[in-house]
């Protein structure tokens, strides 16, 4: 009757033709992210409304309304960001000739972003006390990403050992 898969492991290690590469599947339930995206766009929906309404009620106004309006539409433009990503994202990393390739994959909107080993100097795992927020860092160039959002505990560890070991860091 009820589906209780937020704890499941979403990280899976392979070694396929002699390239390690890691696969971390999408952030939880779908259904969540598709009525938040429904929700923002009946809100979006709604306030755009009540900003044609003023702007005909008081067309003076026009300039400061437009920036309401535009400030309303970049909201929406996250939110929609954040419930694709969440819906459909996935994670790929693979380690080959020399560099790390991290891609972020959600419907067709596709991201490879490129670390050259020998420029990474530390990969760990992020695992504050709450747990809510667990994740891997890497430092690269003396500029840090976060790979693998909301991750288990014992993910995260995994998976920050994984890259060590791989990217030749010992430590």
């Amino acid at each position: 009757m009820f589906k209780f898969n937020y704890l499941r492991r979403r990280v899976s290690f392979h070694h396929s033709g002699g390239v390690p590469s890691v696969h971390i599947e999408r952030q939880s339930n779908r259904d969540l992210y598709i009525w938040g995206f429904c929700l923002s766009t009946l809100m979006f929906v709604l306030v755009f409304n009540a900003l044609l309404d003023a702007a005909r009620l008081h067309a003076d106004q026009a300039l400061y309304i437009s920036a309401v309006f535009a400030l309303v539409m970049l909201c929406y433009l996250i939110a929609i960001a954040i419930c694709i990503w969440g819906a459909f994202g996935i994670e790929e990393i693979r380690v080959e000739s020399g560099e790390l390739l991290w891609t972020r994959v959600a419907l067709r909107w596709r991201r490879t972003q490129h670390f050259s080993k020998h420029e990474i100097s530390d990969i760990r795992a992020i695992t504050p006390w709450h747990g809510l927020d667990n994740t891997v860092e890497i430092t690269a160039g003396g500029k840090q990403e976060r790979i693998g959002k909301k991750l288990l505990r014992d993910e995260a560890i995994d998976l920050a050992q994984f890259l060590r070991k791989e990217v030749g860091l010992h430590g």
